[in-house]
């Protein structure tokens, strides 16, 4: 069931329940009197009210907007507790909630699961940065609607989640990831880069399109030392540069010596797994472009996402290191080993 006072924003919710698996996602807006309106939303069900309307402080989305804050709710008193935009009835299986607030006041993005312990912390770090593309949306296109270039953008990131079920392979995985990013932002290259154990150099996992001349050898590492993306592992911090007039070429991005091509445009996210920045995600383009804020935040999220999926790939084989014999007996039939099944 959807809402359509924003229905351009409706594919995006939807994408959002699909990530996290949620099974409602609402988005609450500030109207000119002061209230908020129930703007758009996604649920599998059919028991979200129509038509709301509420007043700061009613519900848990009510606490959200009167105090400018996140909420998460992960054990429910159905006497007590209340969500308020849904029947009684509907409310009585809901297990987990979280809520973050749109930036400036706007509004409210939330969003609820029937399962247990369904959303982590991580999980509302990464809703809270579509709470900040949503109020981008709202705040740059009004009742309008989003353009073409926006929905197909944010449409991406269902197609990404969608990855990780039909190509279990880390190669496959990543090829097609990248292959969408570079496609989604309409970048010539989109290449992810990866550290070694030790932190000191790092190699070129993959890329949309081949990326390094073929004098340089396949899995050739290089230092967190020298040039523009050690800087990144470093300093775990983004570059961006794209102002459509200045040209990037003469900064090495490898290294003094590595030959590579030059990207005039060029968005570098730290991806920081288990505390440390241990990939880079590029986004480049030979020709100077304008990084607009689109761009920008669907540069972010996609960033955030893969750096979630390596984190809990790292816990998960963390685990299976320090798990007793007679556990590990117990794990659920996985795979044929498979050097390549994950990074």
């Amino acid at each position: 069931m959807t809402t359509t006072k924003y229905p351009s924003l409706n594919r995006l919710l939807e994408s959002i329940g699909s990530v996290f698996d949620a099974y409602s996602v609402v988005l609450f807006c500030r109207n000119p009197e002061g209230r908020f309106d129930l703007s758009a939303s996604f649920s599998l069900g059919d028991s979200i009210r129509k038509d709301l309307c509420i007043d700061p402080g009613y519900g848990l989305v009510g606490w959200i907007l009167k105090n400018n804050a996140p909420l998460a709710v992960e054990k429910f008193d159905e006497k007590n507790t209340f969500l308020g935009y849904y029947g009684s009835e509907q409310e009585e299986q809901i297990k987990v909630f979280v809520g973050c607030p749109l930036p400036g006041g706007m509004g409210a993005l939330c969003m609820d699961s029937k399962k247990t312990y369904a959303f982590t912390s991580k999980d509302q770090r990464v809703l809270s940065l579509f709470a900040g593309v949503v109020a981008a949306i709202v705040d740059d296109v009004g009742a309008a609607g989003v353009s073409s270039r926006e929905q197909a953008l944010y449409g991406v990131m269902q197609q990404v989640h969608a990855l990780r079920e039909k190509h279990p392979r880390w190669s496959d995985f990543l090829n097609r990831y990248l292959a969408l990013l570079a496609g989604a932002c309409g970048y010539e290259y989109s290449f992810l880069v990866v550290s070694d154990e030790w932190g000191d150099n790092y190699l070129l996992e993959g890329s949309n399109k081949p990326f390094m001349p073929d004098n340089v050898a396949a899995k050739q590492t290089f230092s967190t030392g020298s040039g523009l993306l050690g800087w990144v592992f470093k300093k775990n911090r983004s570059v961006f540069f794209g102002d459509g007039k200045s040209e990037l070429g003469r900064t090495p991005l490898f290294g003094r010596d590595v030959p590579s091509p030059a990207l005039n445009t060029l968005l570098a996210l730290p991806l920081k797994v288990h505390r440390r920045c241990r990939g880079v995600l590029v986004f480049g383009d030979r020709e100077c472009r304008v990084i607009d804020e689109e761009i920008r935040a669907f540069a972010r999220m996609a960033a955030d996402y893969l750096a979630l999926f390596l984190e809990n790939l790292y816990l998960k084989n963390k685990v299976k290191q320090l798990a007793p014999p007679i556990l590990a007996e117990f794990d659920e039939p996985s795979e044929p080993d498979n050097p390549d099944s994950h990074p």
